[in-house]
């Protein structure tokens, strides 16, 4: 891909050059920090920008409108467009000063021994706090402090539910013996007032209201 700085003062620049016909273009675009002190232009910018007006990537390659025109007419290699970049940016990996601020900071937040995480503290806090991948978190906390343990927070709030669970299993049970206290009471009741209506019919009336029983 053809795509050179242009060093000096003011707006950050790049000079695009086609790779069939040499065609040159000057785009505006940011430029990308690299090991060694190393500025370059930002390329994903740049290919976004050209595709944007009508060029191409093949293969590498930047071709401009017309070299794209007869690449298509010749039934040569299929394009392939800014979107295809994505799997190469997926696979992009924490520079050298980012693996030492995760580091350091999983130093705070996460305890070797218990192979959890202090408080609430989780890798996707440890990302966001930093501002990089969770996935890069995970990576190193695995291969240098411990396995996705949970945290403190939700270790309590298990045990919490746990002996919530526990006091409605008891609640439960008393409620269970209550009702079935209640049901037999119930049942006494009825044998009761079945009695009392067997003897109504066998004394008779006049009998039972001599007796004083209504």
């Amino acid at each position: 891909m053809s795509i050179h700085e242009i060093k000096g003062k003011g707006v950050n620049r790049a000079r695009v050059v086609c790779d069939g016909c040499g065609r040159e273009e000057v785009v505006t675009c940011n430029y990308l920090h690299r090991p060694g002190r190393v500025w370059v232009p930002d390329a994903g910018q740049i290919n976004r920008k050209m595709t944007g007006q009508g060029w191409a990537e093949v293969k590498g390659k930047l071709h401009c409108p017309a070299c794209e025109a007869k690449r298509k007419a010749t039934g040569m290699t299929k394009t392939t467009t800014a979107p295809a970049a994505k799997p190469a940016e997926a696979l992009r990996q924490p520079s050298r000063e980012q693996r030492r601020e995760i580091v350091d900071m999983l130093r705070e937040v996460y305890d070797p021994e218990a192979e959890r995480y202090r408080r609430n503290d989780t890798d996707a806090t440890v990302a966001d706090v930093l501002g990089v991948m969770p996935g890069w978190v995970a990576e190193i906390r695995e291969a240098f402090f411990g396995p996705d343990g949970g945290n403190e927070g939700i270790e309590a709030a298990t045990e919490r539910l746990a002996a919530l669970e526990h006091e409605i299993r008891a609640i439960s049970d008393l409620a269970g013996k209550q009702q079935e206290a209640a049901s037999k009471k119930l049942a006494e009741v009825s044998a009761m007032r079945a009695e009392l209506g067997r003897i109504k019919g066998a004394v008779g009336p006049r009998a039972l209201r001599a007796a004083g029983v209504k």
